[in-house]
């Protein structure tokens, strides 16, 4: 295919998000052009891990053919990966490229049928920048090793692939020059990074956060790390100690999944842990943090889910105090162990359920915003406020700044009450270094 104008369609997760930024920049340096709606190629990178996921998707794709029939489309991501026969039967599919097939740009180049430079292959692993903006992705690994009953994921992104560090550090050096303030280590299952090897976390985590990037004049560029998704039980002393000693490097926040807090649905979803394990986890954390953020998922209607087993889930999210809860369905995914697994909860009972999840999580997070003033924490700035490192939004005080700082700027939080729940204010402060 000759080069021309492109445009690019995510679903997913962030790791989606990076590899479709990998091909932006696979095409882009060989002169396509990226458009926001009529373009030559579209190419969808797809999820699969749940059934409203690939539905979206599909839907997207014949809108497309439907709008623009001279536009090829080319479909990647893990939906490709688990129904190609069915992606590739949609009208104006020219290729259907699965997670093996497209993650390398160069095959994924030789798969639109282009040419590939032998200069091409001495261009360095991973990406430049991150279009559009402030905070890049950073995929440090691909694949999962484990079996949870209700995810088909580690069977479209295969087993457990770490990334080398000296390969993401010299992508944390780029990043940075490009004007990125923070930047999102993620992937599959990043707390098995480094398994390979006998390494873990945080060991990357402690080369990236002594990178040292510096401007054209040789002055030091501020950033800051965050992790991305990481089971709690993977959550190494070692690691807390690092975020402990480095809070201007690295973010006090964990994503850290529940899925349920019932010890009955944990073992039927064949999850590892158990709550007393997950509770420890929590308090050892917050032995060593000054108020750290905790966010997590849930799953609502998982087979077998009772009463009972969803009032554990309610109690725990009370109990462990979480700044945010994704509540979402169990959504049934073909080539699972939950596929078949009954009694299946009814409709109703699951809205209803995470309309009442939801509740009790905004009323945690509130409760727990509320506890925050007084604390520092460094805000990548964006607009009016920014995100801070504990990963809610802050307003800048004009009073402190009566110009729109860049970068990252150091604060000391207000919690203010208001009408729609607690504010944060943003004061300035240096304890933490950055702007102030």
């Amino acid at each position: 295919m000759s080069v021309g104008s492109v445009r690019f369609v995510t679903f997913g997760c962030k790791a989606n998000q990076y590899d479709t930024q990998v091909l932006r920049e696979a095409l882009g340096r060989r002169g396509w052009r990226e458009e926001e709606r009529e373009a030559d190629l579209v190419v969808v990178n797809t999820c699969t891990v749940t059934t409203d996921a690939g539905r979206k998707a599909r839907k997207l794709i014949r809108r497309v053919v439907r709008e623009h029939p001279d536009t090829k489309v080319c479909v990647t991501g893990c939906l490709a990966e688990s129904e190609p026969e069915v992606l590739r039967e949609l009208p104006g599919v020219e290729w259907v490229l699965g997670n093996g097939d497209a993650r390398r740009p160069l095959n994924f180049l030789r798969q639109l049928g282009c040419d590939v430079d032998p200069e091409e292959l001495g261009i360095p692993a991973g990406i430049t920048a991150f279009a559009g903006h402030t905070r890049a992705f950073l995929k440090i690994q691909d694949g999962c090793d484990r079996s949870c009953a209700f995810c088909i994921i580690p069977r479209v992104r295969g087993a457990n692939r770490s990334r080398p560090a000296d390969e993401l550090a010299a992508e944390v050096l780029r990043l940075v020059e490009a004007g990125h303030v923070e930047i999102v280590l993620c992937g599959i299952h990043i707390g098995h990074w480094g398994r390979e090897w006998g390494g873990e976390p945080a060991d990357l985590l402690a080369v990236l956060a002594a990178v040292e990037p510096r401007d054209e004049r040789g002055a030091p560029l501020p950033f800051r790390l965050r992790l991305s998704s990481i089971e709690a039980t993977e959550i190494s002393p070692r690691l807390v100690e690092l975020m402990a000693r480095r809070p201007e490097r690295i973010a006090p926040h964990l994503h850290m999944p529940l899925q349920s807090g019932d010890d009955e649905i944990l073992a039927a979803m064949n999850r590892w842990y158990r709550m007393d394990e997950y509770h420890a986890a929590c308090e050892r954390i917050r032995a060593a943090l000054d108020r750290p953020a905790f966010t997590a998922d849930v799953l609502v209607g998982f087979p077998g889910e009772g009463e009972r087993q969803f009032a554990r889930t309610l109690q725990a999210v009370r109990q462990i105090g979480f700044s945010r809860v994704h509540v979402f369905p169990f959504s049934p995914r073909p080539r699972t162990a939950a596929w078949e697994m009954g009694p299946a909860v009814p409709p109703e009972e699951v809205r209803e359920r995470r309309s009442r999840l939801g509740e009790v999580a905004a009323e945690v997070a509130q409760t727990w915003r509320r506890d925050l003033g007084g604390a520092t924490d460094l805000v990548v700035v964006e607009g009016e406020g920014g995100l801070s490192g504990r990963y809610q939004r802050v307003r800048l005080d004009r009073r402190d700044f009566p110009a729109t700082p860049a970068g990252l700027v150091a604060v000391r939080l207000e919690a203010h009450e208001r009408d729609a729940g607690i504010e944060l204010i943003g004061r300035a402060d240096g304890s933490l270094g950055g702007a102030a």
